[in-house]
This record gives C-alpha cells, structure tokens and sequence, in this order.
C-alpha cells in the first residue's frame, strides 16, 4: 500500500471527525454504507452508532474525489472512451514524419511517411496502438487492426524504452502521448507479422519514406474489437 501525505500551506490541526463503512455481498456488486460519528473515548477512537449513507451523499462524496482524481473539462472530440486512469482515441490517416534506427536496410532514416488510420489506448501500466481499415472514427463494434509499426509487440502494446509520456491521463495527454510515440526512434520489430505483403514491415516503411501510400487492403486483423481491446486492457484496482 502506498503511503498518504498530508500537506498544508500553514499549521493545520486534524481532530477525528467520521468514518464511512461499506458492506458488500458476497458475490455480487451490491455494497450498502453507513456513516459513523467518531469519537475519543478514553484515548482510544471509537465508532459511535451509524446511519445510512443516501445516494444523494454518496454522489457529494464521489464528487469531492473526483475533483482531485479525475477530469473535468471539455471531452477531446477524437475520444472513444474515457474512465478514471484509462482512455482511448482514435488518429485519422495522416502523413507525419518518423525516425528509424535500426539494423536492417532502413538504418538510420527520417522522413515524412502516410500513416493508416489509428486507435491508442492507455491505462496506467501499459499503452497500446492498432491501426483501422476505415478512415471513420471507431465504434465499439469496429473491427481492429495490428499496427504494423516497429517497437509494438503483437498484443498491441508499444515498447516505451527511455520515450517520456504522460504522467497522467486525461484529454489533455494526447497530443503528449501522440508525439511520444511518433517522435521516438523506431529500432526493431517486436512482432514477426505487422504487415500482409512481400517484404513484411521492413519494405513497407521503406516504399512509406518514398511516398507511397498505406495499403490499408494489407492490414492484419487483430481479432478483437475496440470494446474487447479496452476491456483486455483495463485495470482492476
């Protein structure tokens, strides 16, 4: 468990106030609360008799929380799906520059290169990418792709290396997150099949660096949906 800091501008003192008792049934998501006036009684705290939590106090508590753990603001119109520590958007086809460093003919290069359309989506322990076929934003029933991008293992998941993203995860890190992930030096490919076709990764990047456009006809499909790519990678606290 990680320790809790309490900081102060000035000198504040904290007295025992309350406490708040959740009961949930075995097996199911039911969960009933009750909260309780907190005493000292001779030294020691003490949990005076409880009443029920209403709805209506539940939703002041989960608001003051959500002011310090979540995101308010205007919702990013590339967003696909938002929830506390996790989001997912899409990136429409585009032409942007990439650096490879890497052992096989495309060596040490950089250049403007079409890319397919894309999907990230990133929690707090992994961050991944797939490609789509359709240049449309993603429903949760689209169909996705493996990104045929080098440093992106077959899961999906990109190899950060030393990249520096995000510290949080919000609307406001995309753009961050986006340009981690294109700025980086793309130096081997973690998974033996990205792309259907002659060459496999390595001569798609070099015919994308010479301008040629992206065969989205020669995609993988990845064998999951957008739902079941975020729900694969949600976390469970």
């Amino acid at each position: 468990m990680k320790s809790v800091v309490i900081a102060q501008e000035n000198d504040v003192e904290l007295a025992l106030d309350c406490a708040l008792l959740f009961y949930r049934s075995q097996g199911t998501n039911h969960i009933y609360a009750t909260q309780h006036t907190a005493r000292l009684v001779d030294g020691r705290p003490t949990l005076l008799a409880g009443v029920p939590i209403t709805l209506d106090q539940l939703a002041d508590i989960a608001d003051i929380a959500a002011k310090k753990t979540s995101y308010r603001g205007f919702v990013h119109d590339r967003v696909v799906y938002f929830a506390p520590n996790q989001l997912a958007w899409w990136v429409p086809a585009c032409t942007r520059r990439v650096w490879f460093k890497s052992k096989d003919l495309i060596g040490e290069r950089a250049g403007d290169a079409k890319h397919p359309p894309l999907v990230f989506i990133v929690n707090r322990s992994s961050w991944s990418v797939f490609a789509l076929r359709e240049n449309a934003r993603p429903g949760p029933t689209t169909k996705l792709y493996t990104a045929p991008y080098y440093n992106v293992w077959e899961n999906g998941e990109i190899c950060e290396g030393n990249v520096q993203t995000p510290e949080a995860i919000n609307t406001a890190s995309i753009k961050p997150f986006e340009d981690a992930f294109f700025r980086s030096r793309f130096t081997h490919p973690n998974n033996e099949r990205l792309i259907h076709r002659r060459g496999g990764a390595e001569r798609l990047w070099l015919d994308l660096l010479d301008g040629a456009e992206f065969p989205l006809d020669r995609l993988i499909d990845a064998k999951q949906t957008l739902a079941e790519a975020i729900g694969a990678n949600t976390t469970e606290d």
